[in-house]
């Protein structure tokens, strides 16, 4: 018997687990699917095994799917190419990164004034496509000098943004200087990735761009608007964009529980773990935050192959 005042713990369950009934009012209780890709569909170079025919299977099932990343390292080309190898419909005007996002919001905002971006170059692209004045840098080794760092980090240009994303050549002297731009009271700061850490190879986890985010927002005392996953305003823009009227109908598939289950919790979907990427099974045992507990889990996308298979089954 439980003590008084003690809570439940949520229970994750997997799909192929569930019996004959679970499963065909699991799988009548979604319409649409947003879905992670890295750890999901493929991790790094490599496609997750029987991950594209469980997709396809979905789809057979009636189910709309799109997907919605933190990694806006790959090009546009370079994601439709890879989903085209795999047989996975792409559809480039769904498809949500960090990126887009960005210039959507700086878009609805009416946004003027020049930025500051700590970001690759194709995130760079993206702005400068969208009509956005950017300065970036400086990418050197300085003098370890006083003098030689406040010529580096103090300027007298307009900016009134601050963005920060995936940058593998960012520095200390790129976070100070984005600090002292957000001492302009009209300067915002904004993050595209959010993760703290980034799954790099089995068994590693890098330090991501939100960690570096966060210290700038701790050091300017500003709101760090956030739109990668799980950020509000990334939900609230996913919410508004697909029209979404049934949350509970949605189902948030990825292998990350702050990012991606967060995320789905966030927005009110229910939500799904595969175990194919930067999550394992102890892990997610472990969680305690029921934000971060899925609904469901399976080891990887392949098992939707079996799944709707025993559904059909079960359907004679």
């Amino acid at each position: 018997m439980s003590n008084k005042g003690e809570t439940t713990r949520k229970t994750s369950r997997h799909i192929l687990k569930l019996n004959g009934k679970k499963k065909r009012e699991f799988l009548n209780s979604f319409d649409r699917i947003f879905s992670d890709v890295d750890g999901v569909v493929w991790a790094r170079d490599e496609y997750i095994p029987r991950a594209a025919e469980g997709f396809k299977a979905l789809a057979n099932a009636g189910k709309k799917f799109s997907f919605v990343t933190n990694n806006g390292v790959r090009t546009m080309s370079e994601y439709a190419q890879r989903f085209k190898e795999l047989g996975i419909e792409f559809n480039a005007s769904e498809f949500v990164y960090p990126a887009k996002s960005v210039v959507q919001y700086l878009d609805s905002i009416r946004f003027k004034g020049l930025i500051y971006v700590m970001a690759t170059d194709n995130f760079k692209n993206s702005l400068r496509e969208a009509g956005y004045e950017f300065i970036f840098g400086p990418l050197k080794i300085i003098k370890e000098t006083y003098s030689e760092l406040a010529n580096h980090i103090f300027s007298d240009e307009p900016v009134r943004a601050v963005i920060l994303d995936v940058d593998f050549n960012m520095s200390s002297l790129n976070l100070i200087r984005a600090h002292l731009f957000l001492r302009h009271p009209d300067c915002i700061l904004i993050l595209g990735a959010s993760d703290k850490f980034l799954p790099f190879a089995k068994g590693v986890d890098i330090i991501g761009p939100c960690s570096f985010a966060q210290i700038i927002a701790d050091s300017s005392k500003k709101r760090l608007i956030t739109l990668g996953k799980p950020g509000i305003e990334l939900a609230e823009m996913l919410l508004k964009n697909f029209d979404i009227k049934e949350r509970k109908r949605v189902l948030m598939i990825g292998d990350m529980l702050e990012q991606d289950i967060g995320f789905g919790s966030q927005c009110g979907f229910q939500t799904l773990l595969v175990l194919s990427g930067g999550c394992n099974l102890e892990k997610m045992q472990a969680e305690t935050d029921p934000v971060h507990i899925p609904d469901y889990y399976a080891d990887s996308m392949g098992d939707f192959n079996e799944f709707l298979k025993d559904f059909k089954k079960a359907e004679v």
